[in-house]
């Protein structure tokens, strides 16, 4: 059997290859976020819990939480957690004040660059 140049040059990047794409990684994590829940109303200045978890084939490679003025979109806090493990349970306190408005944001990322994400609206009166 004759080989030409080019087709020892695709043997050898087959026989190289780190594998067919099965170790690829597709599936994004998984989030639940507890609390608060959408378009939930506080009563004055108090200090509320963001919780939830977030689960991955995987691992968890980071998540993000992020508090904006829903109306300025000024950011207030974003907290960056590497948990490097597959499931991952938050619980993040953040003092809110009365007549504003909020989003909250969580962001999972997988090594992967899968992403999964969830965000709720609450006000403070």
């Amino acid at each position: 059997m004759k080989f030409l140049p080019w087709s020892i040059l695709l043997l050898l990047m087959i026989a190289c290859s780190k594998g067919s794409g099965e170790d690829k990684d597709y599936d994004p994590p998984v989030l639940s976020l507890n609390t608060p829940v959408n378009n939930q109303v506080f009563n004055g200045t108090q200090s509320i819990s963001i919780s939830g978890s977030a689960t991955d084939n995987k691992y968890i490679k980071e998540i993000h939480i992020e508090i904006t003025n829903l109306v300025t979109a000024e950011q207030y806090l974003h907290i960056h957690i590497h948990p490097d493990a597959n499931t991952y349970t938050f619980n993040q306190s953040y003092n809110i004040e009365a007549g504003i408005a909020y989003k909250i944001r969580v962001i999972v990322d997988d090594a992967s660059s899968n992403s999964t994400s969830k965000s709720v609206e609450i006000s403070c009166n």
